[in-house]
């Protein structure tokens, strides 16, 4: 499961509707000031009962310091409908500011005023700490006309409108476990606001109409006399599908992506490019980068497929051509790609695949798929691949996703090579790599000291990579591909 966060839009309320909004907004941030100022003249106290054993603070013990007199003391500023949300997110705030504060003791406490709160001014979120159709928020869904609604109480009994008509002009069903019809009633302590946004937020309310549970909490923001609800999703996954071929998917000198499908064996199955139309609008660019990401998701679901992606965030694949003093770069840039990978990381898992596999990219648009070799000199040009060994020619695009598609299956194949030294008592066995380096008397058995050796690294991966400075990951991947083959890929040399 993983969280993510969309934003929708409230679509053109009207002015009695802007009204309550905007008296909401006030109110809440009049009385989270107020609870601010209150908790820095107590703050000593509050930072000595609020901590736990462990010497950490929660959002919901700090909420709890706001005792039955002061939550009665707030209701003048007529928080009543959101009075849970607001001790929570003060208790948000104390336990940001403590955490920062045990690493900076000279953090100072979090700005509040002690005049009243204007709309001209920058104001907080109104936070909705649950999703409920009775109370806080919740979402209505007019399925014929595929139109989403937010219903949000921000008004107590007191200020409560009065509604003339008794009945919707649409059908409006609550997403919910027991959906059921939206009813008017006679004095109503809510708004009913329809909602706006792009398409792929609109994958996301669809599948929430079918999964009600992944809805959790909001944030309503006033954003340039705009107001925008922030939903917090919690996104369900599908069963798991055991994969059996690769997916590489590398940048391309013509085209956005290319893709690269191979068997267990690293046979060819399936080979293509995917396109991305540039735009210069951001939301444009954001819109093409999810469907891109969809439909790679799509291709991997269907061949059951590991994704295979470059790991950009390092060292760089060197796919840029310079010729007579010019470079041309790749469709996409390193920036773009990541971005991409982002989205992949939690897509794929939602439809049951695993994560996607980073690996190095450092030599795929140099390296000959069939004899191996790995030189400069093969890069022939700006598109084309010629291998200076072998012969072999290749688009530069499509050669790049297939060295990442086989890349996992020759990693697994690449034997463990332990250099040896004999002497009269015995042997030297070294491993760079992971830092081995040890002596085998002549009456020891090589082989089980060696898996000793192992076994005692793996009781301490990173106390142990920490004292050579190796990398405890790649340590640690090697040992577990060591002993996934029991022993028997090592090559003596």
């Amino acid at each position: 499961m993983g969280l993510r966060t969309i934003h929708l839009k409230l679509h053109k309320p009207g002015a009695a509707k802007r009204n309550i909004i905007n008296k909401a907004f006030l109110n809440y941030n009049n009385a989270y000031n107020y609870l601010l100022g209150k908790a820095y003249s107590e703050i000593d106290i509050i930072e000595e009962r609020c901590r736990s054993k462990k010497g950490t603070y929660s959002t919901l013990g700090l909420s709890k310091w706001i005792d039955s007199d002061l939550s009665a003391e707030i209701n003048r500023f007529d928080i009543q409908p959101f009075k849970d949300s607001l001790k929570l997110d003060l208790g948000m705030t104390l336990a940001s500011y403590f955490v920062q504060k045990k690493n900076n003791p000279q953090m100072p406490y979090p700005g509040f005023k002690n005049e009243p709160v204007t709309l001209g001014e920058k104001l907080r979120p109104i936070y909705f700490c649950r999703y409920d159709t009775k109370r806080c928020f919740c979402l209505l869904h007019d399925a014929v006309n595929q139109k989403f609604f937010a219903k949000l109480f921000l008004m107590n009994t007191r200020n409560g409108k009065d509604r003339r008509s008794h009945e919707f002009n649409r059908e409006l069903n609550y997403i919910s476990k027991k959906p059921e019809k939206a009813k008017a009633l006679k004095k109503e302590t809510f708004i009913i606001v329809p909602l706006s946004f792009g398409k792929w937020q609109l994958d996301f309310l669809l599948q929430a109409v079918e999964k009600p549970e992944m809805l959790r909490t909001a944030r309503l923001i006033n954003k340039n006399n705009e107001y925008y609800l922030s939903l917090s999703i919690d996104l369900p996954e599908d069963d798991k599908i055991e994969t059996n071929t690769f997916l590489g998917v590398s940048r391309g000198m013509e085209s956005a992506v290319n893709y690269t499908a191979v068997d267990g064996q690293g046979h060819l199955l399936l080979n293509g490019t995917f396109y991305c139309r540039n735009s210069e609008n951001q939301s444009e660019r954001k819109k093409e980068m999810y469907k891109l990401a969809s439909e790679i998701v799509n291709l991997a679901v269907k061949n059951k497929s590991m994704v295979v992606l470059q790991n950009l965030t390092g060292k760089g694949d060197k796919l840029s051509w310079t010729d007579e003093g010019k470079t041309v770069k790749p469709v996409f840039g390193c920036k773009q790609y990541n971005d991409l990978v982002r989205i992949l990381d939690y897509k794929l898992p939602q439809k049951g695949l695993p994560p996607p596999a980073k690996v190095s990219s450092v030599d795929i648009f140099h390296s000959c798929s069939v004899c191996g070799s790995n030189t400069k000199k093969n890069r022939f040009s700006k598109t084309l691949f010629i291998c200076t060994t072998c012969g072999l020619s290749s688009s530069l695009d499509s050669l790049g996703s297939l060295n990442l598609s086989t890349k996992l299956i020759r990693y697994k194949n690449t034997p463990f090579k332990l250099k040896a030294r004999r002497t009269m008592e015995g042997m030297y066995l070294q491993n760079e790599l992971i830092g081995l380096d040890f002596f085998v008397p002549r009456y020891q058995n090589p082989l089980d000291t060696l898996k000793e050796k192992i076994q005692e690294i793996s009781d301490s991966f990173e106390e142990y990579a920490g004292e050579r400075k190796l990398n405890s990951k790649e340590v640690r991947s090697i040992i577990e591909k060591l002993k996934r083959n029991n022993f028997a890929n090592i090559e003596i040399v």
